[in-house]
This record gives C-alpha cells, structure tokens and sequence, in this order.
C-alpha cells in the first residue's frame, strides 16, 4: 500500500457562497466535494485561544503534538527554536523509520533558496516545519535537475514561479504534476508533497486568483485520482488552517480545517 500525503495550507470549510468562497465560484466540483462534502472537519485552534497559524499548525500535524497548547500561543511562519526541537525529537519521518517504511518529499527546491534555508544563521530563510522534519531525518531535497527530469513537483504545481527565476525551465501541466507525483510515490511507502500557494493568494483576497488557483488545483487532483488505485493506495489530504475559502478578510480564518483519507470507500 502507498501513501500520498498532501498538505495544503491555508484551505478550510468555508461558507456555501459565491461571494466570498472560491470554491463556490471555481468549477471544481472535486474539490467542491472534497472540501464540503467528504472532509472531516477539525479545530485549527487545538484548545488554544487565538487566530490559528502556520508554524504551530504544521508541527501539530507532523508531530502529532499540540503545538499552541506546547507554547500557549499560535505561531506564524516558520518554526522556532522550541517547535524545531519538537520537529526533530518526534516526527512522522522518524516514525515510518522505525517500522522500516521509505519516505520521499516530492517538493523541489531551488538551490539558492536551499542553500540560505541550510544556513541558520540567516532568520530571513528559517526553514519550514516540512523542511525542519526532513533535516532532521536526513531526507535529500529534490533540486531543479529533478524538476527537469519530471522526478519532482514544485510547490505551485505548474513550476510557473521556477520558470520565472530559472533559466532553461519549462512549465507543466497541472495532469502532468500529478502524474509525476504518481510515479514517484511508486518508489515508496510515504511521499509527502506540500503546496502553499493557497495560503499565499488567500492572504491577496483576491477572487479571481483564488479561482485560477483552485481550478489548478481541480486538474491536478483529477488526474491524480484517476491514476492511483483508491483499494490500494491512500491519499491523505489535509491543511493547517482556513484561508483562501474565505477572500473577503486577508487572515487566517477560524474555519474549522479539511482533512480526507482517500481510499477503499471512494
């Protein structure tokens, strides 16, 4: 059996309304399901008072600590010295080590931007909660050389930002995105693959962008499901917290979170 675990930030259960929720606008019906339907909604505060946020939300799901209740607080951006200790003490990696199970990230870094993550010293690139947990357990980052030879997705699914910055880099299909990720995970046991442009244009409140980005996302999941063998595979999506399903604040939201196993029953 093979596990694609998915983690968008910044997408919670939102209003049934045009007006201020994408999902509502876009023509998504898969996500629309998905999202409303299907999800099984969870509490982005974990107990903890406050607007919910990133590094503590991230290090919740891939730690399986309360991470607001660990600090009193939520916390924004990427993790601190507290929560990297946490990341690296216990992690979901560290765990499919111990029962022998290989483990991927798909994403795609730059080498520049790796290379100021790697380096501590400079608070400007603190790595993420995903990153954190993959040093920790010595994972290799996948690199543009992998992006080009279709062994990595980036974060934006389409690589439209990577074309941008790097020169000899191609755009891709939101179906070939997922095709991708289909075979990559067919070399292990847990491939994880992290897409937060939907906390970025979630915080732009910007509808027409959240549409485009939403149908992106529509394409890729689409594909994805027609590839994978729902008896047998698992795709576990889930997010940290609300965002783009509401574009009439440019916060976080108190949207309850959307987390979906799929498999056998789908």
């Amino acid at each position: 059996m093979k596990v694609i675990f998915i983690f968008i930030d910044g997408f919670g259960i939102g209003k049934r309304d045009s007006k201020v929720n994408p999902v509502f606008k876009a023509n998504v019906p898969i996500l629309k399901n998905l999202i409303m339907d299907k999800s099984i909604p969870t509490d982005p505060c974990l107990g903890v008072k406050g607007l919910p946020q990133s590094a503590t939300g991230q290090t919740s799901i891939f730690t399986g600590f309360n991470a607001p209740r660990i600090l009193d607080r939520h916390l924004s951006g990427q993790p601190t010295v507290t929560l990297r200790n946490l990341i690296k003490k216990e992690n979901i990696v560290k765990q499919l080590k111990k029962r022998n199970l290989k483990f991927t990230n798909a994403n795609v870094y730059r080498s520049t931007y790796l290379a100021k993550m790697l380096d501590l010293s400079d608070k400007r690139y603190r790595p993420s909660v995903t990153s954190v947990m993959c040093m920790a357990e010595n994972v290799p980052f996948r690199t543009v050389e992998d992006y080009k030879n279709n062994k990595g997705i980036y974060h934006d699914i389409t690589g439209k930002i990577l074309a941008e910055t790097v020169n000899g880099v191609k755009t891709v299909t939101p179906e070939k995105s997922a095709e991708n990720l289909f075979i990559i995970s067919r070399n292990y046991d847990f491939t994880l693959y992290e897409h937060f442009m939907t906390d970025i244009i979630g915080h732009k409140a910007d509808m027409s962008m959240a549409v485009c980005l939403l149908e992106i996302l529509e394409a890729f999941f689409r594909r994805l499901f027609d590839l994978c063998n729902l008896k047998q595979d698992i795709i576990f999506i889930t997010s940290d917290h609300g965002n783009i399903e509401d574009i009439s604040v440019k916060t976080h939201t108190m949207n309850p979170g959307a987390n979906r196993n799929y498999w056998r029953e789908c």
